[in-house]
């Protein structure tokens, strides 16, 4: 008996890594190839990605996957510089995320990946996401330049949170975090 439970544990870790291998993949794919111009970069679509990891993997995983993707997307863009900063601030976008499904874990609520509680959630992680780039812009240019992007990374995070929503309501139509937490 002891070796079917140790069995069943590894067959979910093993799936478990294998999903956050698939969704750093998705950050990196709509991070790198999904992008609106913008004066100093570029704004794009991996925030929802990175939205939907924090929904749905369990952490530390999910803060990987997100520090992971974010940071390729960066080294295959030809933006190594900010392989670094980007990295740390996936990884803390997905913090609000943990936060929140650990309160809607305790209250046995953590069954979809939208809740009104994830709108939170939306609002503290893009703000991370423009204080982040703007503490790194001041680092990497000067603070007029940093100044000067804060409009687009408000909206890279609202494309991000906008494309989120649509892929909650329909990941959620097809109850996708109980197929991928079913064994």
């Amino acid at each position: 008996m002891q070796t079917l439970k140790t069995a069943d544990k590894k067959r979910l870790n093993t799936k478990m890594l294998a999903l956050g291998a698939v969704f750093a993949a998705l950050i990196t794919v709509a991070t790198a190839f999904i992008r609106i111009p913008a004066p100093l970069g570029y704004a794009h679509a991996g925030d929802s990605m990175v939205f939907l990891t924090a929904s749905v993997l369990p952490a530390p995983l999910s803060f990987i996957a997100a520090a992971i993707g974010g940071a390729l997307a960066d080294l295959l863009s030809g933006a190594a510089v900010w392989a670094i900063p980007t990295a740390i601030i996936k990884a803390l976008n997905v913090l609000p995320f943990f936060i929140v499904r650990k309160i809607l874990s305790k209250k046995n609520k953590d069954g979809k990946i939208l809740h009104i509680s994830v709108v939170i959630s939306l609002i503290i992680s893009s703000a991370i996401t423009v204080a982040g780039y703007f503490a790194a812009e001041c680092v990497l240019y000067d603070f007029s330049a940093a100044a000067a992007e804060i409009p687009f990374n408000i909206m890279q995070s609202v494309i991000g949170a906008v494309l989120f929503t649509a892929l909650g309501l329909a990941l959620d139509a097809v109850r996708f975090k109980q197929l991928i937490s079913a064994s």
